[in-house]
């Protein structure tokens, strides 16, 4: 299983604002990524979770010089209800990221991400400590599908199976 790390909010705003301490590995930079490249720029989607339509907008950009790829995630309810996440991409190792999450509930996670080159697709792995009925392991992958389509998938533990919750289709709105 992917591990799931946990971070302070003081260590992640001191590295925001330069002031952790040098890092004895040089992240690479996500300018030549694949998955970076793919993901780039504004998308729509929509889906069904928990027997609701969601529709879903995601804007992927190259941060400080590529160093960064940042998601700005927006979801929309037919009840005008919404939910927003910013995520952060770094290349940690060739086929692999740290990605840092933020969301609107005030959750901030550190999660290891992998690609596997075969199935196109990129996936995280970690303990969501806000499910209903306690912490759970999820599942979160990105499926290219097209050069301007891709699907997320999330998916919950059951024993020793994935069991997918939803699956998100979107297309490319505008290049970056």
């Amino acid at each position: 299983m992917i591990r799931y790390e946990a971070r302070s909010g003081l260590a992640v705003a001191a590295m925001g604002y330069g002031l952790a301490a040098p890092c004895a590995a040089i992240s690479q930079s996500l300018v030549d990524d694949a998955f970076a490249a793919h993901i780039q720029g504004d998308w729509s989607g929509s889906g069904m979770y928990e027997g609701t339509r969601l529709d879903l907008t995601r804007s992927w950009t190259l941060e400080l010089g590529g160093q960064f790829l940042r998601a700005d995630m927006a979801v929309s309810m037919p009840n005008g209800a919404s939910f927003g996440a910013l995520m952060y991409w770094r290349a940690s190792a060739a086929g692999e990221y740290e990605v840092v999450w933020l969301d609107g509930m005030g959750r901030m996670q550190s999660l290891l991400a992998r690609a596997d080159p075969a199935s196109r697709v990129v996936a995280t792995e970690y303990l969501d400590d806000l499910a209903e009925g306690g912490p759970e392991e999820r599942r979160w992958e990105y499926e290219r599908t097209g050069p301007d389509t891709y699907i997320e998938r999330l998916f919950r533990r059951e024993g020793t199976a994935w069991e997918l919750l939803t699956e998100w289709s979107f297309s490319r709105t505008a290049r970056r």
